[in-house]
């Protein structure tokens, strides 16, 4: 046996027999162990409540309490504790029932002491691989857990994932994952719970107060949960927190033990990265939905918006309108004066649209010089009143005029309304785009509604 395994092992030895007791104890300290003796079953069950031990050898018939009940209780308090029972029965029934009950071994007297302290020492080799296994397993665990979080393509789908793993490697009955404010949070749970007990753990998961490295007592009035532990979302040490996970037990089960920490330091560290990444990927989607050069949203920007408002109104719900512009005669400007004057004046003519609508509304570069504004919310007629005031606007506009340019624009504008001029996507597009084009063949400088257009009748 190594060094360490001897220098580690506290035994414990419950025998009636005072002189074996001394017997067992001389060939066990001679092997490196320390040991502590008890005369019968009720004086080892108060040794293991005063002190912690590796081993317990006990005789299985002895006053006051046998050895069957004293390995229950024992093991009851500590299911890691080794234990070995002897027995001078001619029948092997105990001791096979005390194997049942958690025993590693059991050793027939009279017995030699070197058998023991044999038996002893390979108890205690089995107690530490079976110890390391655990750690291993639990190792593997966290990394799966780990991994899990790195893997989550957006903060809806870590928010699930954070519970799901907080629950599961922590043991926890519930949990709350907030970010943000306290009046902006975004927040996870494990089960159903009131909103006022919702709030009371939120206020509680924020406060600073009760952020540890270790467990601690949830006051009262926090819907039945009896032990709670922190941890915040960090990718670097010296960096603030962007998250705080606060996982729970309810009251009646064992609290969360000091080494659970260990675990949720490692799920912080790893929900931290997991933290940057979905924002790096939030970042690169934003990139990949704007138009470079003006910084309003693109083509495939307005077709994701158009689905996903489309898929969000049930049927009779509040309609939206589009508003599909082309410049007038643009190609004037950039056969006049250039180009890089031409992306200037787009630069110059989405700041002044974007001041004509509302905040929530979307403005579109769609390609070229044409701009498609989306209205949520809005029927034909106050679509209508905006798209005439966007082409009041232009028309009174002189763009490039630090510049010296002044140079004067008008645009035409198309008019579709969703779900009352086309039920899809492509139609409404297609409407507002066939009622601009009505404008340009026209006069320009117009707005027209798709159901004001002769092919519409």
């Amino acid at each position: 046996m190594s060094e360490r395994v001897v220098e580690s092992a506290h035994l414990l030895i419950a025998e009636d027999d005072g002189l074996l007791r001394v017997i067992y104890a001389e060939a066990l300290v001679a092997a490196g162990h320390r040991v502590q003796l008890a005369e019968d079953g009720r004086a080892a069950l108060e040794a293991l409540d005063e002190g912690v031990f590796d081993l317990l050898v006990t005789d299985l018939v002895m006053p006051r309490m046998g050895g069957l009940e004293l390995l229950d209780l024992a093991k009851g308090r500590d299911p890691d504790l080794g234990v070995i029972v002897l027995t001078s029965l001619n029948s092997a029934a105990p001791a096979v029932r005390a194997l049942r009950a958690g025993a590693f071994h059991y050793l027939v007297k009279p017995l030699d002491p070197e058998a023991l302290v044999l038996e002893v020492e390979r108890c205690l080799e089995h107690r530490r691989v079976v110890r390391e296994n655990r750690e291993l397993r639990r190792h593997h665990h966290l990394l799966l857990a780990a991994q899990r979080l790195l893997s989550s393509k957006s903060l809806e789908d870590l928010g699930r994932v954070v519970v799901e793993v907080a629950r599961s490697t922590l043991q926890a009955d519930a949990v709350v994952f907030a970010r943000g404010s306290r009046d902006a949070l975004a927040v996870a749970r494990a089960e159903a719970m009131s909103e006022d007990v919702a709030q009371a753990l939120l206020a509680l998961c924020l406060d600073a107060e009760h952020a540890g490295p270790g467990p601690f007592e949830v006051p009262s009035g926090h819907g039945g949960y009896g032990s709670a532990l922190f941890f915040d979302a960090r990718a670097r040490t010296d960096g603030p927190p962007s998250a705080r996970v606060l996982a729970l037990r309810r009251t009646g089960r064992p609290a969360f033990p000091e080494a659970a920490a260990y675990d949720a330091a490692i799920l912080g560290e790893s929900l931290g990265l997991a933290l940057e990444n979905v924002q790096q990927l939030d970042t690169a989607r934003v990139v990949a939905d704007l138009d470079s050069l003006t910084g309003l949203w693109n083509a495939r920007a307005l077709e994701n918006t158009l689905d996903r408002e489309i898929a969000a109104r049930t049927p009779g719900g509040a309609p939206f309108s589009v508003l599909f512009m082309d410049l007038d005669h643009f190609k004037r400007v950039n056969d006049a004066h250039g180009h890089l004057v031409g992306s200037a004046v787009l630069v110059e003519m989405a700041r002044l649209l974007r001041r004509c609508l509302r905040v929530e509304d979307v403005l579109v570069r769609y390609g070229g010089d044409e701009l498609v504004a989306v209205l949520l919310d809005a029927d034909t007629a106050p679509a209508v009143a905006v798209a005439e005031r966007i082409r009041a606007t232009v028309e009174a506009h002189r763009f490039m005029s630090r510049e010296g340019l002044e140079l004067q624009l008008t645009l035409c504008c198309g008019v579709a309304t969703w779900p009352v001029h086309a039920p899809t996507r492509l139609e409404v597009m297609n409407r507002a785009d066939l009622a601009m084009y009505h404008g340009k063949k026209e006069h320009r400088n117009a707005v027209w509604v798709w159901d004001q257009l002769p092919a519409a009748r």
